[in-house]
């Protein structure tokens, strides 16, 4: 019995060691590294009725844009370095400009699994909304037609503290921020020089996700604000956000859902209402609009692929952006989006009035 023994463990020895496994491919790294590729080129047929027009003079114009993006985060016990950089070319009908922005970094200490320090430039991202979010008060708004897309943050510094319970309330967590704008520092910041506190409390309480937001101003408004979400089924969701200037008849509201069908047709809806305009140069300038996104996986079993149709329609003054779109994923992690857009509306609508009437829109990205 103990030669048959032997010669199993003989035999365990000598399998494994033409299996050995290489350690060093398993081992957590100390950082990550992520980013992507994109080119994009714009055919731009003129509206002649635009109040712009004569600026151009001419029928189409082209666009052609490039952007790098590098994410880059160590990890160092508690310590965590996080950063975000992108490179910008375009040419806009003849005219070159080159940027580079460090849109985030910033250094992260836990000082245990409740309680953690943020100090940096770094964009918070309040809110539930997809298109637009009326409480993200310490961050840049959303580009409409890319509202995804990484956003610059700002210098401040961010105290957290979390915790789980078991029962109905199952987490809470509380952020408090400070900010400050000045000369030579967050000076692109929409509100007056001054210090900023901002104050959120975030709670999941009966699966249901509840923020309560404050903004204290020295030198300006404060702010309060409220956003909720909550799935009523497994593919349906809801959304919403309240914002409210503090002394002044000002306030902004959001709501919208999310559903995803069984053939996974997602139909994406909100409806943003603001009691007072903003500036016409800013996406939703004017008091409401609904917004629409339909897209459809993989259409007549077209594998990674999708078509999506988007309407952004201004109730105010009925004027309208509609955009149709295809995408394919190829293997190597590169998509290709090709859409055609089209403003329209009365001359002296929102829409309506734009210099560009109708986009074909190609965009190339490739992600690592």
């Amino acid at each position: 019995m103990k030669r048959v023994c032997a010669c199993v463990l003989l035999g365990v020895c000598a399998w494994a060691s033409d299996y050995d496994f290489d350690m060093s491919a398993i081992e957590v790294k100390p950082y990550t590294l992520s980013g992507y590729l994109k080119g994009e080129a714009k055919h731009q047929q003129l509206n002649a009725d635009s109040p712009m027009y004569p600026s151009k003079n001419k029928e189409s114009m082209q666009t052609y844009l490039g952007e790098a993006n590098v994410k880059f985060a160590y990890f160092k016990d508690a310590w965590k370095i996080d950063s975000e950089t992108m490179a910008n070319y375009s040419d806009s009908d003849g005219t070159v400009e080159r940027g580079f922005t460090l849109a985030q970094l910033y250094g992260q200490y836990k000082f245990d699994t409740n309680h953690l320090l943020e100090v940096g430039k770094k964009s918070p991202k309040w809110g539930k909304g997809y298109f637009v979010n009326p409480i993200a008060f310490f961050d840049r708004r959303k580009n409409p037609d890319d509202p995804e897309a990484s956003r610059e943050g700002y210098i401040l510094a961010n105290y957290r503290y979390n915790k789980s319970y078991s029962g109905e309330l199952q987490n809470i967590t509380f952020d408090l921020l400070g900010f400050k704008k000045e000369r030579g520092l967050n000076e692109d910041f929409e509100g007056n020089e001054g210090t900023y506190l901002g104050a959120k409390l975030y709670m999941l309480y009966r699966d249901t996700d509840i923020e309560l937001l404050y903004m204290y101003a020295s030198d300006d408004h404060d702010k309060i604000g409220f956003d909720f979400s909550k799935n009523l089924q497994s593919n349906f969701e809801i959304h919403g956000e309240f914002a409210k200037t503090l002394g002044a008849d000002d306030y902004a509201y959001l709501v919208g859902f999310k559903y995803l069908t069984a053939q996974e047709l997602s139909i994406t809806g909100e409806y943003f209402y603001q009691k007072n305009k903003t500036s016409p140069k800013e996406p939703f300038w004017d008091k409401q609009y609904f917004i629409t996104k339909i897209a459809q996986k993989e259409p007549f079993g077209l594998l990674y692929s999708s078509v999506y149709y988007k309407n952004s329609y201004n109730l105010e003054d009925r004027s309208m952006q509609n955009a149709l779109g295809v995408t394919y994923s190829f293997k190597n992690n590169t998509s290709l989006d090709v859409s055609c857009t089209k403003n329209s509306g009365k001359k002296a609508t929102e829409y309506g009035g734009k210099l560009v009437e109708d986009v074909l829109w190609t965009k190339v990205h490739w992600y690592f």
